[in-house]
């Protein structure tokens, strides 16, 4: 009896040593592992370096954005800067043009009034030899003289040493013809012609149409 019952308790421990380590293999079996404390660590480590690496990727972006902003904005200024300086040389030029062509003008309108003083001046006589029918009066109407009868007094005054009545003068006579007379002069002259009103034609005091006078020497 003594000896069935030991053998029962050595087959029930026998049991017992073989169950516990397999439940205890079911038990592992069925639990995670414990993360290694080495490959947490390496994780979070690559977290940060892919963080770091993501944040200098976007700081090189933004400066790069930055560089390129610069580089536009230096250029446009550039080519405004570019289109200023060719309007500015447009502009200069179009005035020296205007300016050229406006003292092309001056200068040819000068040589054209030079021309024509100079042809002018050629025409008008100088001095003038009567002709039989001639008067002072019609003198100094011819063209190349005053042109104006009435400026007769001053061919007059000019040679009064040679007429002795300005309403009587010979053929063959030479008369100088006055150039540079003043416009008080040539009124007085005029004045006088249609009026014979007082204005000495000589160097007295006396009046050629007064009775009694006598022609200064």
């Amino acid at each position: 009896m003594r000896k069935s019952n030991f053998k029962l308790f050595a087959i029930f421990c026998g049991l017992a040593l073989i169950l516990i380590p397999l439940v205890g293999v079911v038990s592992c079996a069925k639990k995670k592992p414990p993360v290694p404390v080495v490959e947490k660590t390496t994780k979070d480590e690559e977290m940060r370096k892919a963080e770091e690496a993501r944040k200098r990727a976007e700081e090189e972006e933004r400066l790069k954005a930055e560089d390129e902003a610069r580089a536009k904005a230096k250029e446009e200024a550039k080519r405004k800067a570019e289109e200023a300086r060719l309007k500015a040389e447009e502009e200069a030029k179009k005035k020296a043009e205007v300016e050229e062509k406006e003292a092309e003008e001056v200068a040819k309108a000068a040589e054209g009034a030079k021309a024509e003083e100079e042809a002018k001046a050629g025409k008008e006589k100088t001095s003038h030899e009567v002709v039989k029918g001639e008067s002072l009066w019609k003198i100094a109407k011819h063209e190349d003289v005053y042109k104006n009868p009435f400026m007769w007094p001053i061919i007059y005054k000019e040679n009064h040493d040679k007429i002795k009545d300005p309403d009587l003068i010979y053929p063959k006579q030479v008369f100088s013809i006055p150039r540079d007379f003043s416009s008080g002069d040539k009124d007085k002259a005029v004045r006088h012609a249609k009026t014979r009103g007082e204005w000495s034609l000589h160097d007295g005091p006396e009046k050629y149409w007064e009775d009694g006078y006598k022609k200064t020497k």
